[in-house]
């Protein structure tokens, strides 16, 4: 009797159910129906084929844009030396067009063009952006120098930078030393019919100007021999006395509204005649061996064909225009760029890769899901990564000042677009609102910066 109560005293709540008891007197309605489970289960598995082929299509369409990002970055390469290349079209077009491949000194050349007031602007603006560069570095460079660990930082990283800059310019000596192997091949075939004892010798006194000048072994010693130059400007160096002309003329500006020496390149004008000295005592050599080459031309002509000469002085021009070239590399890219190492350059441009490294970290730590942190990346991290790979690059191409910022300018902003364009697919595809995501970006951290900035009005 007591076991049949307390079954009668379960079943007074009719409207118990479980997973698994019910009893007759049950609502029935709340049984599982494992028809509906099913077709839930079939429905939450389409859709979830759906945003696979969904996620897959919108990382086929960021694929797609970033390699079209890196087409038009190569394309930007060209573009990107900016005002520097309208700067030496301007200087180039009083300049003979048969005399153009003899250029070896830009800096040289600015003295002795008549500008116009169009020309004379650019060229200002010019001076002025690269000026910017020297500013950043020259202030840190010295405050480095001051702590024994960040020093040796700063002296590892320059000392990277350099001989990167030395292995591009062996580069085009390597180069230059191959073309004028093709020119005598050349002429070994033809004095081998015909014996020559005269051009023999000739050949053999410009190739040892060659070996003793423009090979790539001769490169590392004169990089030393143009960082002493910089290490003897001024009382301590190039980067002490960029940093106290600069602190000067910001005292000028200040105090007299005079901004008119931000107008002058003033790193290159400090050692303009030393850069001029340099190139050329590497002229002097070069013509030398021009000077062989043709009359090694001359004695060989009368006794050729025409064909052969021609095929002879394409052979000849082509490894003088080498020869130039890789001359161009050293005086002026090599040279810039030790120029600016010393100034600070290297450590600057490291401590601003860590630093992004680090503010998309703090990007990604904040983002509360997986919608957050693909926004953070695309937003914030393809600009900072491109960012940096364009220092990278600019550091191997040795770009410097304005080329080298307006390089890393017009990459980030590439970067920047594309990164909004595959969000702004991505959220689409996924129905993600955009207000809804508050994570970090270069984007929303400047307006934040613009909101503390400027003052407030309170009503």
């Amino acid at each position: 009797m007591i076991e049949t109560k307390s079954l009668q005293s379960v079943n007074s709540y009719p409207n118990i159910s479980s997973k698994y008891l019910t009893y007759p007197n049950a609502d029935l309605s709340q049984k599982t129906d494992v028809a509906e489970i099913s077709k839930k289960t079939t429905d939450i598995q389409e859709k979830t084929e759906k945003k696979k082929k969904s996620s897959k299509k919108a990382l086929i369409a960021g694929i797609s844009l970033a390699g079209a990002a890196i087409i038009t970055l190569l394309g930007v390469l060209t573009k990107a030396r900016g005002l520097n290349k309208k700067i030496q079209d301007i200087l180039k077009k009083n300049i003979d067009v048969a005399d153009r491949e003899n250029i070896l000194n830009f800096t040289r050349l600015k003295e002795h063009i008549n500008f116009s007031a169009k020309e004379g602007r650019a060229l200002k603006i010019s001076n002025f952006l690269n000026n910017t560069a020297n500013f950043k570095d020259c202030y840190l460079l010295p405050f480095l120098n001051k702590i024994p660990f960040l020093r040796g930082f700063a002296q590892k990283t320059s000392k990277v930078y350099t001989d990167t800059g030395i292995s591009m310019t062996q580069a085009a000596y390597k180069h230059a030393n191959t073309t004028y192997g093709i020119f005598d091949k050349k002429l070994s075939e033809l004095i081998a019919s015909k014996p020559s004892r005269e051009i023999q010798e000739l050949i053999e006194k410009r190739n040892s100007l060659i070996s003793e000048h423009f090979t790539p072994q001769n490169i590392p010693q004169r990089a030393k021999q143009i960082e002493q130059i910089m290490d003897n400007v001024g009382e301590k160096g190039i980067c002490i006395t960029v940093r106290d002309t600069f602190t000067n003329l910001i005292k000028k500006a200040l105090t007299k509204r005079d901004i008119s020496g931000f107008g002058e390149f003033i790193a290159e004008d400090m050692v303009k005649t030393q850069k001029a000295n340099y190139i050329d005592a590497l002229r002097k050599t070069r013509d030398a061996i021009l000077e062989m080459d043709d009359k090694i031309i001359e004695l060989l002509k009368n006794g050729i064909d025409e064909k052969t000469y021609n095929n002879l002085i394409t052979a000849r021009t082509n490894a003088q225009k080498s020869l130039n070239n890789a001359i161009r590399t050293e005086g002026n890219d090599l040279f810039d760029k030790i120029r600016d190492i010393k100034i600070g350059s290297a450590p600057n441009d490291i401590l601003g890769m860590i630093g992004t490294t680090g503010m998309l970290g703090i990007y990604l730590a904040q983002a509360e899901d997986k919608n957050q942190r693909v926004e953070a990346a695309l937003t914030t991290g393809l600009p900072l990564g491109l960012g940096m790979l364009s220092t990278t690059f600019a550091t191997m191409k040795m770009f410097t000042g304005i080329k080298a910022i307006g390089f890393g300018a017009i990459t980030t902003f590439i970067a920047n677009t594309i990164g909004k364009v595959i969000n702004k697919e991505y959220q689409k595809r996924h129905n993600i609102k955009h207000q809804e995501l508050e994570i970090p970006t270069l984007d929303k951290t400047v307006e934040g910066l613009k909101d503390k900035i400027v003052p407030q009005e309170h009503s």
